[in-house]
């Protein structure tokens, strides 16, 4: 059997340090023994005994290895060499680890913390590294092994000089327990957003795999959206490195099972069938089952269950029947065959006995590969085991075998407590919210630096300008005079390059400290969504006692008929209310103002604000009338409203003869900039058509910039739902830049759109208070 041990701690190297013991080829074991016989000095035999051990663990005999080691004990001891024998300790661990000596392992362990404080650096990271595998596997207490393993994190942040290998394998082993085994998802983020920090300093080429990660870890807990832009970001990383193809396509199959977890189907299936043409051309095997099975999947949430069985019946036999992968597959296809056999004959199941018996085949079929998965434990997510206990309560509820219905009906309901109750998930939302908190004090902290650096740079140039001015009146020839202005160019230009280095030092602080975490809208409906589950479980409860319910409904028929026509007429004048709340705020915003009573302001990290504006606006007034211009412009806003509503944007408000919006809030939408392009056009061909039919059309100009925000309600009052920061001031300077009948996009929003457009480059323009900025006209199409 496979060491467990072993192929978790990647073995230590036994003899490192003060135990770096360097076997000569050319002697061989038996003249070392005959060599330790003849030797009485303890300082000499232990040498010896070094050699002898260090021999033996190379042939490969482990207990040879021990024998000698454990010789080397009474003389540290007697020496005091408490160093030493807490290294000879840990060396006895990892020697008991290759003969599987459990007993041993724990004893040397015991034997070698006792020494902890005299340990080398290296060794006291092992030495934890080896506490929490040891405590989660053979003690199986997982506090104490979190423990062990932090205490290898705070010896990272202490500053000292550890083997970051090491550090990574203990962040690994530590956001394992936390996810798997506690199901503790705040800490599970805390740590993995640390983890990441910790993976941008010291291994950057592998920030890929804590995105994936991420993805993953959303994925687990029902934050698809989230998942989802993880597990892009991975996306984008591995595509900018050679030969990562099979996780680019692997990636995009967890993408594609996202989206079907959310049931948008079309997008499930193009990713998952850009993976299975990848795997497929190359031969792969495996990942071609694990393709079919996310295609299963999709059939059966679309309820195609036929077509369900087609796809997991291919995952099952392209693959070897013993693969592990199958195990899984085979208890799925139980499922999809129970769906099938209820969907045809749920009525007559026990009317029938050939069904009922068959219903019996699969039901066994289901409990008995169920039994093996729930035996592996720790590699079996909740969901899975969610899943299956559902299957199996209902499956022995339509047979009448109503204990174990009832047995796996509690079942479900304590796993999805343990794994996703309210308080979790709660606690979840609030360690997203912390992440945002902590974000935008980090944002801020870089405006305020970037605006220092800017105002020390100015008021250095002018001094050299001051400076250079009074030389320039004291200069007496032309050729002074030119020396001086090239000196003064020259001091100038080293300014900007102080400053510039300065700036980018600066940004490469905030991007450093910058936590991966962005709580959106996701916080709000998580927790409405785990209280629905948990709801959901009290029902499936008091299911149990439905029969005593019924007795109840007659005695409360009267009464309800009494209130409906009252209840009917208070829902119509709320329906009132939640239009006119509606007319003014965003539907999530309206909801949590009703459910809360306030609303806090949010950052957004990605948006896009579209600005237009009417030219020549007050000339066209005064030469058609007041009243005219007021027309047209109830006219035009009122078809921006609709666009606005067409491609998802949220309008802000209208500023005279401007109107705001903005695309990607209150819900993200990695689609924001495309859709505000794609709005800002149609608009334009709308006032092109306008102004063939009306002869009061007015002519417009539209700007977008790409960047965060702040977003809430101003006021208590009369209130608006506002936008704020520099991004809403430089889609204004896009606006304001831009031309007759054109749109006008800065360099952040290019950058998000330029393969779905054709654009018109206009290089750099000087902006009001931003100096200057590429920009790029967006051709009509």
């Amino acid at each position: 059997m496979k060491n467990k041990f072993t192929s978790v701690l990647v073995l230590y190297s036994l003899f490192s340090g003060v135990f770096q013991l360097r076997a000569q080829d050319s002697k061989e074991i038996l003249n070392l023994k005959q060599k330790s016989a003849n030797v009485s000095d303890p300082k000499n035999l232990v040498e010896i005994n070094k050699s002898l051990a260090n021999t033996y663990n190379k042939n490969g005999v482990a207990d040879s290895a021990i024998v000698y080691a454990k010789k080397m004990i009474p003389y540290y001891e007697a020496t005091r060499d408490r160093e030493r024998a807490g290294n000879l300790q840990l060396m006895l661990v990892s020697l008991n680890s290759k003969i599987d000596n459990t007993e041993m392992m724990r004893l040397h362990f015991d034997n070698a913390e006792k020494y902890y404080n005299d340990l080398t650096l290296e060794n006291k990271i092992y030495l934890n590294n080896i506490g929490g595998h040891i405590h989660d596997n053979f003690y199986n207490s997982t506090k104490k092994a979190i423990h062990y393993y932090e205490k290898n994190i705070d010896l990272y942040h202490s500053g000292k000089n550890v083997d970051k290998k090491k550090i990574d394998l203990t962040y690994q082993a530590l956001i394992s327990l936390y996810s798997r085994k506690n199901y503790d998802y705040a800490n599970t983020l805390k740590i993995t957003n640390d983890y990441l920090k910790f993976t941008e300093k010291e291994f950057p080429n592998r920030l890929a795999d804590i995105h994936a990660y991420l993805g993953s870890f959303y994925w687990q807990v029902g934050f698809n959206q989230k998942s989802i832009q993880e597990f892009e970001k991975a996306l984008q990383l591995y595509q900018k490195q050679k030969g990562k193809e099979d996780y680019i396509y692997g990636i995009k199959n967890m993408i594609g099972a996202n989206y079907m977890s959310i049931k948008v189907f079309d997008k499930a299936k193009k990713n998952a069938q850009e993976a299975f043409d990848y795997f497929k051309k190359n031969n792969d095997a495996k990942s071609l089952s694990s393709v079919y099975n996310l295609l299963s999947h999709i059939a059966y949430q679309e309820e195609k269950f036929l077509d369900a069985k087609e796809y997991i019946v291919k995952a099952i036999e392209i693959i070897p029947d013993s693969a592990e992968t199958n195990l899984y597959n085979k208890a799925y296809l139980g499922t999809i065959k129970y769906k099938i056999l209820m969907q045809k004959d749920s009525l007559n199941i026990k009317k029938d006995l050939t069904k009922y018996k068959e219903l019996e085949i699969i039901t066994n079929e289901l409990s008995h590969n169920f039994e093996k998965i729930e035996a592996k434990k720790n590699d079996v997510t909740s969901g899975l085991l969610l899943h299956n206990y559902n299957i199996l309560a209902d499956a022995y509820g339509m047979l009448g075998n109503y204990d174990k219905a009832y047995y796996y009906l509690d079942k479900t309901v304590k796993q999805r407590e343990k794994s996703y109750s309210v308080e979790k998930v709660k606690a979840l939302s609030e360690a997203q919210g912390e992440q945002q908190l902590n974000d935008e004090r980090i944002r801020i902290k870089l405006e305020e630096e970037t605006k220092r650096i800017q105002l020390q740079k100015e008021i250095e140039l002018k001094a050299l300008r001051f400076e250079y001015e009074k030389k320039q009146a004291a200069a007496k020839t032309e050729e002074e005079r030119k020396r001086l202005a090239l000196e003064e160019d020259l001091k100038r230009k080293e300014i900007q390059i102080k400053f510039d280095q300065e700036q980018k030092a600066v940004v490469l602080r905030y991007n450093q400290e910058k936590n991966i975490a962005r709580i959106n809208q996701e916080k709000k409906d998580a927790i409405a969504k785990a209280e629905l589950e948990s709801s959901q479980n009290q029902k499936n409860i008091w299911a149990v006692g439905a029969g005593l319910s019924l007795l109840l409904l007659g005695f409360a028929g009267f009464s309800y008929n009494q209130k409906r026509k009252d209840n009917k007429k208070i829902a119509e004048e709320k329906q009132k209310s939640d239009d006119l709340l509606l007319n003014i705020l965003p539907y999530e915003v309206a909801e949590e103002l009703k459910e809360k009573g306030k609303t806090n302001a949010k950052h957004y990290d990605e948006v896009s604000v579209l600005f237009t504006d009417f030219v020549n606006f007050t000339s066209n007034s005064e030469r058609i009338g007041v009243q005219e211009v007021l027309n047209e412009l109830n006219i035009c806003f009122t078809e921006f409203d609709r666009i606005m509503e067409k491609y998802n944007l949220e309008k802000i408000k209208t500023i005279g003869d401007a109107y705001l919006a903005v695309s990607g809030l209150p819900v993200s939408n990695v689609q924001h900039a495309k859709n505000a392009v794609n709005a800002s056009l149609e608009i334009l061909s709308y006032i092109q058509h306008r102004k063939q039919e009306s002869p009061n059309a007015l002519d417009i100009r539209i700007g977008i910039h790409s960047g965060p925000v702040i977003a809430g309600i101003v006021g208590v009052k009369k209130f608006a739902y506002d936008i704020w920061g520099d991004t809403v001031n430089t889609a204004a300077r896009m606006e304001q830049n831009s031309a007759l009948g054109k749109l006008n996009v800065s360099e952040a929003t290019y950058q998000l759109i330029k393969d779905d457009f054709s654009f018109e480059y206009r290089g750099k323009i000087e902006t009001k208070g931003k100096g200057a900025m590429e920009m790029y006209f967006v051709n009509q199409i």
